[in-house]
């Protein structure tokens, strides 16, 4: 029984950083918190949920004579300084999920915005 749960421990230590490991860091997620914001980045869920390179959709005011426009924007761009991670109270998300390699957002990100 030790044996096994020791290569079990010896595989996950190995695949955690791999492609194919769930939340690998190369896979990008989108997470929804319980109050609607939906922030970009990767997941990593042990030990705890904690979001990186996190990135937000915001509002761009109109300029005059055209429509309110949006755009995505790293964490660290806000007023105050944030650094680009995210510790994520567990009970708080409402959602997750992969982004498709041909996601928008994904490629968005992937070109430096």
């Amino acid at each position: 029984m030790i044996v096994a749960l020791i290569l079990v421990c010896i595989y996950l230590g190995y695949a955690y950083g791999k492609e194919n490991f769930p939340f690998g860091p190369k896979k990008w997620q989108a997470v929804q918190l319980i109050n609607s914001d939906v922030y970009y980045g990767h997941l990593k869920t042990f030990p705890c949920c904690k979001l990186t390179d996190v990135y937000y959709i915001q509002q761009v005011p109109a300029k005059e004579g055209e429509r309110p426009g949006i755009q995505l924007a790293p964490l660290n761009s806000m007023f105050f300084g944030p650094e680009n991670v995210m510790y994520l109270n567990k009970d708080q998300i409402l959602w997750w999920a992969d982004l498709s390699k041909d996601s928008q957002i994904k490629k968005t990100i992937e070109a430096g915005i």
